[in-house]
């Protein structure tokens, strides 16, 4: 019966029938329509996959998930023209199917399983947006009591994304997002206090089938804290430590063995219309025979005016990014980024978070109430001169290290998304880009970047 269930409702749920032809598909009503199980099914036709009994008691439970994004992409000139190829039209179609296992009260199994498929794409797509079908994520869990506290323990393949995103995401926009295996512990005390400690190795996405795999030339590891500040409900603060050992790292003064450790703070709240997001971070390790230098300081803050026509919000983003000040010394000054999320300042992924000064103003409205619009402005220069500009994949772009100027170019950015329901969302984005006179001595063009997306998750 509980097999019958599931089909049952992933076929009525995908095909749009309404939540009251399911509700009968999956759990016949009373006449009167007012059980409990014919509400829920009437509020969410995806309700019958969640929390599925497998034990009498309905202490071993199933829930189902998923998700199909599909998403064309225009790309003219990609990255100021300094990528290949000039021109890169695609279509990305990517699909989770996901399984969470609970049995009783303190383990937990879950699998999720990626398909991200480019039928166009102008040349061999990399494999974070060709994976034919992959482990996108597989761990086992432990959560166990501690007073009122609880302690978590994780072990095999996970997401993981801390705080901003900044530094480590899930990469959000290709077809494969990012995971990492190891494990990870965390002690949690509600939902706004909690300190994470992990040891992993990031995945590498590839084309096959089951073949994605350890990176075996990377180690990640650290531990990040949040919390709320006593005495000020509003003030919220992280504070984290994250290494990271690399084999042939490459930036603008060489390829050589990295071995880096990162130490910051963010703090971050909303009250009376502001919100605000400040982060700072400082890194030392060493880069072959180099001792490693570097910082970035970042910025995002707001005002929203509810009362207004369309409630806007007005925002301005900044980022201070250390670059390397001389490629010939026995010092690195360029900031590492780890796992920031991608793209980082627009959907066109223009250029990557190290060796930057930028700023973003921007205005979000809400059209409708379901539906939201954003502009930004985004002007880009180096913070070293003689460091180059760095690229989506945070490494250096040729012919840009030295020359005379900072100033790397501008972006205008808009966007537009309307959330019709709980599961489905809609959106589109469009991006202009004019390279800087430093640029276009490298060889940069003007050029767009446009996008749809639809995704239906459950």
């Amino acid at each position: 019966m509980t097999l019958l269930r599931l089909v049952a409702a992933l076929a009525f749920g995908c095909w749009g029938i309404s939540g009251a032809a399911l509700a009968q598909a999956v759990a016949p009503c009373k006449p009167d329509g007012a059980s409990a199980s014919c509400k829920a099914a009437d509020q969410d036709p995806f309700t019958a996959l969640k929390d599925i009994p497998l034990s009498p008691d309905g202490s071993v439970s199933l829930s189902l998930g998923g998700q199909l994004r599909v998403r064309p992409e225009f790309s003219r000139h990609p990255v100021f023209g300094l990528a290949a190829p000039a021109h890169n039209n695609g279509l990305l179609i990517r699909s989770f199917l996901s399984a969470d296992l609970k049995l009783g009260p303190y383990l937990r199994g879950f699998v999720q399983f990626v398909s991200g498929q480019a039928p166009i794409w102008s040349v061999t797509p990399p494999g974070t947006q060709l994976d034919r079908l992959d482990l996108l994520q597989g761990y086992g869990e432990l959560m166990l009591p501690a007073g009122a506290d609880k302690v978590m323990i994780r072990g095999g393949r996970q997401e993981m994304s801390f705080g901003s995103s900044r530094l480590v995401s899930v990469r959000e926009s290709p077809n494969v997002r990012r995971a990492f295996d190891g494990v990870r512990g965390a002690w949690i005390s509600g939902p706004d206090q909690r300190i994470d400690a992990f040891l992993v190795r990031p995945v590498l996405p590839l084309s096959g089938i089951f073949d994605d795999k350890s990176d075996p030339g990377q180690a990640f590891w650290g531990a990040y804290a949040t919390s709320p500040l006593p005495g000020l409900p509003a003030l919220k603060a992280d504070l984290y430590y994250l290494g990271i050992e690399r084999e042939n790292a490459r930036f603008a003064q060489g390829v050589a063995h990295e071995r880096r450790h990162t130490i910051g703070s963010r703090l971050f709240g909303k009250a009376a219309g502001f919100d605000w997001d400040v982060e700072g971070a400082f890194q030392f390790g060493s880069f072959g025979q180099a001792d490693i230098r570097a910082w970035t300081v970042s910025a995002a803050l707001g005002y929203s005016f509810p009362d207004l026509p369309f409630s806007p919000r007005i925002g301005l983003n900044a980022d201070a990014i250390s670059g390397d000040g001389n490629l010939r010394d026995r010092r690195l000054g360029t900031f590492n980024p780890l796992f920031p999320k991608l793209p980082y300042f627009s959907e066109a992924n223009l250029v990557g978070p190290a060796n930057l000064l930028d700023i973003q103003p921007n205005v979000t409205l809400a059209l409708l109430p379901k539906v939201k619009f954003t502009l930004s402005w985004n002007p880009l220069w180096k913070q070293n001169e003689a460091d180059a500009f760095y690229g989506p994949a945070i490494t250096p772009v040729a012919r840009t290290a030295g020359g005379a100027g900072r100033y790397m170019g501008q972006q205008i950015s808009t966007t537009l998304e309307w959330t019709p329901t709980e599961h489905l969302t809609l959106g589109g984005t469009y991006v202009s880009y004019m390279p800087g006179e430093r640029i276009r001595q490298a060889g940069g063009t003007s050029g767009s970047f446009a996008a749809g997306w639809a995704t239906l998750s459950f």
